[in-house]
């Protein structure tokens, strides 16, 4: 604005309130009309005259200082405008307030009146355009030869009083002192978004209203104007995160009770949060921008009768009420639709801009292969609004079955499964049936006796698959079969495991082992136990059969032991033998050999005609669990020899031990008188029968034989032979 034009203002104001305050109540006989065209459809992005059967009479004048026009309802400020060509009236002056959305009339000469004739010819040429995009769908305009703010909804005009820094309670008092046209004001009560933005947004100030929690802490209520002692009287309870049981109306992080004894509601500074919105100040106000900066008045209770001062009137915009978007299988022609509340839908193929390719409710498009908006708009009176509503043809890519799962059963019911790229899933019972048996991924068959063929498509908004596709309940109501390696197996103490075994399964098995009655861990054919028991084994084939059970028997076994105390070895005899005479050699059951490991064992421990030398006693437990060997001597002893030095049988010794067996060895020889003649060990040849250099005479001697074997066990064997010479 020029300096010009806030000096125009500043004349404007100066003349209405001069105007108001010498009498302006005396045009109250005013009578206004908005004539027959009360309610008009507005073209979007147009200009439209807002009262173009407006008349006004007075019976007391015919003239009147000053008018006023303003956009009660719907107003959005910045972009909505009304306006006046002066140039087509030349005695009136008008001047735009976009805070209020206020269009003020007064006579162009300072201190004079309009002529009643001028201003109606004005009011009928006054128009309302706006620059918004997204226009409210309905404004109502008040007409009225007072400048207080009048809402036809409610039927109440609002007034701001400047006051700076007055209290809530001063206000309360001064707002009941004021009238309006025989109407008693009272700080505004705000009952919906539309009268709290009206009062808020649109009044030339902000100040207190009526609503406090003076009473009960965070129990607001209208304490003035008719909703005072109503149900309407409680508007809000708690504090920020509190709740409204009608409307209210509070700014960012309010109602707060910052400091305690915010006790009563003011409209917010416009630079603050929400614009029109209301926040809590201690009766005195805040500082700052939360200075009380005055009061807003309202007058008029439900039961007060239309004034004939004010006027009304409202356009509104025609509606596209219902769109119809089509979708088309890969490629084709469809058939849109929109459907205007009055008017005739015409059609574009651009959001903005562009040029009408159709008219009518439908439209069928071309051929189309990818997905294409188009957009309908209304045309009232040959002018088409700005405003375009988008209808879409949806191109669908023909959906396909992906993935499929087949299933084998031994009876009962499948489960068989699918995955489509897009869409549903619908199952057949054959390729060409029309009814689908059921519709998802998963489908659970009737029980089956046989193999069956069910048939998939997948569909989205009645786009197809080009094929269906087979998926297959197989049936195999063949029961496992299996051997057991052995029926009872053995568990050696020393290994602490055994594996039991299935052999010659007659399919692919999962199998269920069991101890005792009781499931094991273990699903494959062979399973590690630890432990001896009853035990059972059966087997699930692929298709679910499961067979009976088969017995598996596991003892416990080991490996024998056997020492010198548990056999009886007869050696130097005519018969020669080892007999194992201690029948518990272990927990196990237990077989016999001698000296040949991979020979043939047999069930009794007795071994006889044994010849001279080392033996070794084999016992093989039966389970398999080892061979426990026991290595031991037969002993000879000659009962003479010939020490003649011929060669032959020259030496005395015993044989059937040797020094790898019986590390240590000591062999003495007496004569009948115990007199120890020699003594030799097991590497020497033995005695030549001589003693103290000189030959022994023939005679019978004595021996004893000492012997230990690696194990550190003693032996000692005694007796007599003869030294005969020739």
């Amino acid at each position: 604005m020029n300096k010009t034009d806030k000096s125009l203002k500043i004349k404007i104001k100066c003349s209405i309130l001069f105007f108001l305050l010498m009498g302006i109540h005396m045009h109250a006989q005013a009578v206004l009309d908005a004539g027959a065209t009360i309610r008009q459809p507005y073209c979007q992005g147009s200009a439209i005259k807002i009262a173009p059967s407006f008349s006004i009479t007075d019976s007391n004048d015919s003239s009147i200082p000053a008018f006023f026009i303003q956009i009660s309802e719907g107003y959005q400020s910045g972009f909505d405008t009304l306006e006046l060509d002066e140039a087509l009236h030349p005695n009136i002056s008008a001047l735009w307030d976009d805070n209020e959305g206020k269009l003020t009339l007064i006579s162009i000469g300072s201190g004079t009146e309009m002529l009643l004739t001028d201003l109606e010819n004005a009011v009928r040429d006054v128009t309302f355009i706006t620059t918004v995009s997204d226009v409210i769908e309905e404004k109502a305009f008040s007409l009225s030869i007072d400048e207080s703010n009048y809402l036809p909804s409610t039927n109440n005009f609002y007034q701001f009083i400047s006051a700076p820094n007055i209290s809530w309670s001063n206000a309360k008092i001064a707002a009941e002192q004021l009238t309006l046209y025989g109407r008693p004001g009272y700080l505004a009560t705000l009952t919906s978004k539309e009268e709290a933005d009206f009062a808020g947004k649109q009044a030339p100030g902000t100040g207190w209203i009526g609503g406090t929690d003076e009473e009960t802490e965070g129990v607001w209520k209208w304490v003035t104007g008719p909703e005072a002692g109503t149900a309407m009287e409680v508007f809000w309870n708690g504090q920020v995160n509190g709740t409204t049981p009608n409307f209210a109306f509070w700014n960012n992080n309010e109602p707060n009770d910052f400091g305690s004894g915010e006790d009563y509601a003011h409209i917010t500074d416009p630079s603050i949060g929400i614009q029109g919105a209301w926040n809590d100040l201690p009766n005195t106000g805040g500082t700052g921008l939360y200075a009380a900066k005055g009061y807003i008045v309202e007058y008029g209770v439900p039961t007060d009768p239309l004034l004939s001062i004010v006027a009304t009137t409202s356009i509104y915009i025609p509606q596209i009420t219902e769109t119809t978007d089509a979708i088309v299988c890969e490629s084709g022609s469809v058939t849109i639709s929109a459907i205007p509340s009055e008017g005739e839908i015409v059609w574009f193929d651009v959001a903005t801009g562009g040029i009408e390719i159709s008219s009518g409710t439908s439209y069928t498009t071309p051929i189309l292969d990818a997905n294409t908006t188009f957009y309908a708009a209304i045309s009232l009176n040959g002018c088409v609004s700005s405003q375009r509503t988008p209808v879409r043809a949806t191109v669908i890519p023909r959906p396909t079955i992906t993935t499929t799962t087949d299933d084998l059963i031994c009876s009962g019911s499948a489960t068989l499964s699918a995955t489509a790229s897009a869409g549903n899933i619908f199952w057949y019972d054959s390729e060409t049936s029309t009814t689908p048996i059921f519709e998802g991924s998963t489908f659970e068959t009737p029980p089956l006796n046989e193999t069956t063929s069910y048939f998939v498509e997948a569909m989205i908004s009645d786009c197809s698959s080009s094929t269906r596709t087979a998926i297959i309940a197989e049936v195999d109501a063949t029961v496992p079969q299996f051997d057991l390696l052995q029926e009872i197996f053995i568990l050696c103490e020393d290994i602490g495991s055994v594996n039991l075994e299935t052999i010659g399964p007659q399919g692919n098995y999962t199998y269920i082992w069991k101890k005792e009655g009781s499931v094991i861990t273990g699903s494959l054919p062979t399973i590690n136990i630890t432990s001896s028991g009853n035990y059972s084994v059966s087997a699930i084939s692929e298709a679910g059969c499961l067979s009976g059970e088969t017995p598996i028997l596991v003892t416990d076994s080991e490996k024998a032991t056997v020492t010198k105390d548990d056999v009886i070895i007869v050696d130097d005899s005519k018969n020669n033998l080892i007999q194992v005479v201690n029948p518990n050699l272990g927990n196990g059951d237990y077989e016999f050999a001698l000296d040949d490991e991979f020979g043939t064992y047999k069930n009794d421990g007795i071994f006889e005609n044994l010849s001279v030398g080392l033996h070794t006693l084999l016992i093989r437990d039966k389970g398999g669990c080892g061979i426990e060997k026991y290595v031991f001597s037969i002993l000879g002893y000659p009962k003479f020899f010939t020490p003649n030095e011929d060669g032959k049988n020259d030496f005395w010794n015993i044989s059937g031990f040797d020094t790898t067996f019986y590390p240590t060895s000591e062999i003495q020889i007496y004569n009948r008188f115990g007199i120890l003649l020699f003594k030799f060990d097991g590497n020497s040849e033995g005695w030549d029968g001589t003693y103290q250099g000189k030959t022994a005479p023939s005679n019978s001697y004595w021996f004893k034989a000492t012997l230990t074997d690696i194990d550190g066990f003693l032996i000692e064997k005694t007796g007599y032979f003869s030294l005969i010479r020739k």
